[in-house]
């Protein structure tokens, strides 16, 4: 799931329904584990499995960003410190540059960890069978 959230980021027009994308790799993790253990799964464990998604999802996304920034070079960069005078100024101080990439991977991982783990849960709550409440009767 988590290659496939990163081909539908890569889209232009769909990589801002991100949010969306990240919940429905939760929910399909749990489609998918449903459908080939054929077991029922709890909103806690369909949250554990979208947790697994999401910090796998995670780090798809940080290698091919990494990967984009090594192949684009420092231009872009360039682009943007050229419009925002603030960023040139902490361009050129690498120990707050590093503190703020590390605050904002932090950041990101724990949006898309959690909101696949929201996924999952979801998906453990309304797949069909997979509610764990039993009929009286």
């Amino acid at each position: 799931m988590s290659l496939g959230i990163m081909l539908m980021e890569m889209i232009p027009g769909l990589n801002w329904l991100f949010v969306i994308w990240w919940l429905a790799a939760g929910w399909v993790a749990v489609v998918i584990y449903k459908r080939i253990t054929g077991a029922a799964i709890t909103v806690g464990a369909g949250a554990r499995l979208g947790s697994i998604t999401g910090v796998l999802t995670f780090v798809s996304m940080t290698v091919a960003g990494a990967l984009q920034i090594a192949i684009s070079g420092r231009q872009p960069l360039e682009e943007i410190l050229k419009q925002t005078p603030q960023a040139a100024e902490l361009s050129k101080d690498p120990v707050a540059l590093s503190l703020l990439l590390l605050i904002s991977l932090a950041f990101v991982f724990a949006v898309v960890v959690g909101t696949c783990a929201a996924g999952g849960a979801l998906g453990a709550r309304f797949a069909r069978g997979g509610t764990g409440i039993q009929s009286a009767g």
